[in-house]
């Protein structure tokens, strides 16, 4: 049997096949687009409702987003602190060495330089240490905003028609959409929402 890809938009929809075939009415009750494949001679299948939100406007105004990636820049800024002092002092004796060099024996000399390359790799490995922690904290801050927004769009959609949430994002596989797919708005205002609660019950707590 030959299948027939339909796309209902907005509204009340009625679409009428070739005169051989059956006709088909669907209703659509949220402005969402549905794709329903319906299969000549047989009934009508179960519709398909698709939301979209864009994930970059809501890694940008999710305050939770927002305070977690000031954590991480936070952290990077102490570790950078650490990491400057230790190039500043590693910078310092290797000066120092370089104005006393005339006046040093050759042991005193390879002593020092030995040092300097000592601490010179001790600093390397320092930057390295840094750059992991940085990293597995960011995974882990990612992780918490996925599992956030994941489980907060469980809730949202519970009831509602939707089977799927696509992402939508400057990098993401959406190209184009309608607009009425959009519930960013939505998903933004509900996660900002419960977020807020939690920081209030917080303080409500530490009274």
């Amino acid at each position: 049997m030959n299948k027939i890809l339909l796309a209902l938009a907005v509204g009340v929809v009625g679409f009428g096949m070739s005169s051989c075939a059956p006709k088909t009415e669907v209703k659509v009750e949220n402005p969402i687009v549905v794709i329903e494949e319906v299969e000549e001679n047989e009934p009508t299948k179960k519709l398909k409702v698709i939301a979209m939100v864009n994930s970059d406007t809501i890694l940008s105004q999710y305050e939770y987003a927002l305070f977690l990636r000031d954590e991480l820049t936070a952290q990077s800024l102490r570790y950078e602190g650490v990491l400057r002092k230790s190039e500043s002092k590693l910078r310092s004796e290797m000066e120092a060495l370089q104005r006393e060099a005339a006046t040093l024996s050759q042991f005193e000399g390879q002593n020092r330089e030995r040092k300097l390359y000592q601490d010179q790799e001790k600093l390397q490995l320092k930057q390295e240490e840094y750059a992991r922690k940085l990293m597995v904290i960011e995974q882990g801050y990612n992780r918490d905003i996925h599992n956030a927004i994941k489980e907060f769009l469980s809730r949202y959609c519970a009831d509602k028609s939707f089977e799927m949430v696509l992402s939508n994002s400057d990098l993401g596989i959406i190209r184009w959409a309608d607009e009425s797919l959009d519930i960013t708005d939505d998903v933004l205002g509900g996660l900002n929402e419960e977020y807020q609660a939690k920081l209030d019950a917080n303080k409500t707590e530490a009274k």
